[in-house]
Order: structure tokens, then sequence, then C-alpha cells
């Protein structure tokens, strides 16, 4: 009797048992991701961005909407048809994401620029050294948590881009390329702020230079762009210039700015029926030139990787001192 219940009690203890996974296949989550992420989601301040954050997309959208109906009204005299409301689409659908891809070149790195620097003036950076997290995690931490709160703003206007489709002008691929516009942008945003932080000792120093580049990459070099390419156009029609100039001043040097990338990709798609490559002449020859948006992707995803890996190393040659 007693010999079965003891049988019985083994078997039943190992059926209820956990059963233990192999170390490879655990993954702890990073302590300060989840410290961050739970921070920033607390109380009512992030609703409150979101809200207003919407609220103000929404406001957007009926100006662009009251001019537009203004607009055929004054000039048109007529009742709007199917290829008005094409247009209408298209214009709301441009705005919002250009207005996106400012929001996010303003807010991300707000969140990382004084990320690390921030936990020294706070005298919280020495304390932080003593846990066991290495340099890498400190760094993902911030940086993950600053790219998945921008990443929620981006997809909670989706709603309001796909008013777009209601009234026609945007297909799905479009939707899908500014998303990964906006998000390769968000990386990249918060990327600058993460190495600026760990580079610089104070919050100001960090938080100047990290929007003097976003505004260098964002609002300056359109301006810059236009300048150039007039200049170059120019020097094409007076001397003549190489074909591959050309093609870098067409191509390459616009899609290092996601607005003019994303204009740029939008105008592939409707010329060339394509948002992938195009095949162009360059001297004499055929070459295949990759869509604005694969070019800023790839760039931005390299140069993400790079100033992490700079930053990883500041903290770790900070923590050996």
């Amino acid at each position: 009797m007693t010999e079965a219940t003891e049988t019985r009690e083994v078997s039943v203890s190992d059926e209820t048992a956990p059963v233990e996974r192999p170390r490879r296949l655990r993954r702890e989550p990073n302590p300060l991701l989840v410290k961050e992420l739970r921070g920033r989601m607390r109380g009512a301040r992030a609703f409150i961005i979101l809200t207003v954050y919407l609220l103000l997309l929404g406001c957007i959208i009926s100006i662009v909407y009251q001019q537009m109906e203004s607009m055929y009204t004054l000039y048109s005299g007529r009742s709007w048809n199917a290829s008005d409301m094409a247009d209408l689409g298209e214009a709301i659908f441009a705005t919002v994401v250009v207005f996106q891809i400012l929001m996010v070149t303003a807010v991300t790195p707000s969140l990382t620029a004084t990320s690390i620097s921030g936990e020294r003036e706070r005298g919280t950076y020495e304390l932080l050294r003593t846990t066991t997290l290495r340099a890498r995690g400190v760094v993902s931490g911030k940086f993950y948590a600053a790219v998945v709160f921008t990443g929620l703003l981006v997809l909670a206007a989706l709603p309001l881009e796909s008013l777009a489709f209601v009234l026609g002008g945007v297909v799905l691929v479009e939707l899908v390329v500014a998303q990964v516009i906006l998000l390769i942008t968000a990386v990249f945003s918060a990327a600058v702020g993460v190495f600026f932080s760990a580079l610089m000792r104070t919050t100001r120093a960090s938080n100047g230079l990290t929007y003097f580049t976003m505004f260098l990459t964002t609002i300056l070099f359109p301006i810059l762009f236009l300048v150039l390419g007039s200049l170059y156009s120019f020097y094409t029609y007076a001397i003549g210039g190489s074909s591959f100039g050309e093609l870098l001043m067409t191509y390459f040097v616009p899609a290092l700015n996601p607005i003019t990338a994303a204009i740029l990709s939008k105008q592939f798609l409707l010329d060339d029926q394509t948002i992938w490559f195009l095949e162009t002449l360059v001297s004499g020859k055929r070459v295949w030139v990759p869509s604005p948006w694969i070019t800023l992707t790839v760039v931005y995803g390299i140069l993400s990787l790079l100033l992490l890996w700079l930053a990883t190393l500041r903290v770790r040659r900070q923590e050996t001192r």
C-alpha cells in the first residue's frame, strides 16, 4: 500500500514538474529595456502624447480636405468625381507621411539624447554600472525602448493613413514602403541620440548635437540637394557631365533623406511601375538602380549599427576607468 502510494506521488510529481528548457533557448529580457518601457508607459503621459498626436493628425487631414474642396469648387465649379477623390487621397497620404517623418525626427532624439548623459547628471550612472548589465545591454536597452515607443506612434496613425484607400489614389505597396521609411528613420534617429548621449557628458551638449544632426539630414539636406541639383543641371547643360554623376545626383543622393526618398519612391511607382529596381543606361551600359527607399534603408541601417557599436565602445571604455 505504501509503495503504491509513493509510486503514484512520484509519477504525479514528475508529470506536474516544469520542463526545463535548454540554456541556449532561455533568454532573459533586458532589465533596462523592461524598466524603460514600464516607466514610459506608466501613468497618463504616454496616453496624452498619443491622443494629442492623433488629434493633430486629424486636424491636418481636415485642413487638407477643406483646402482641396475649396480649390476644386473655386476653380472647376463642379462636383467631385473619382479622379478628384483620388487626388485628395494622395494629398492626404503625402501630408500625413511627411508630418510623421518630421515627428519621428523630432520625438525620437528627445527619448535617446538624454538616455545615458542624463544618468550621469542624475548620479544614477554609477549605480547602473554596478549591475551585471554589460555595456551592450545598456545601449540596447535605451535604444530599443525609444524605437518601440516611436513605432507605437507610427503604427497608431495607420487608420488615418488608410483613409487614402477609401478615397483612392494610393495602393497597399505605398503604405508598406511609407512604414518602412518611417521605421528606419526612427531607428537612425534613436541611434544618433544614443551615440551622442554616450559620447557627451552633459545633456545640453548631447541634445544640441543630436538635433543639429537630425536638422542637417532632414531639413537642410533637401535644400542643399535642390541647390546642388540646379547647379549640376546647369553644368551638364553648359559643359556636359558624366553619366555617373547624373546617376548619383538623380538617384543616390536624394535617397539619403527620408522625405526625398519617399517622394522619389512614389515617382518610381508612377512613372516606371516599379518599387524595387529600375533599369537605366550609364555610359551606354544597362544597370539596375534600386528604389530610393531601399538605398535609404540600407544606408541608415549600416549607419545605425555603426553608431550603436561606437556608443557601446564608449560605455565599455568608461566602465574600465
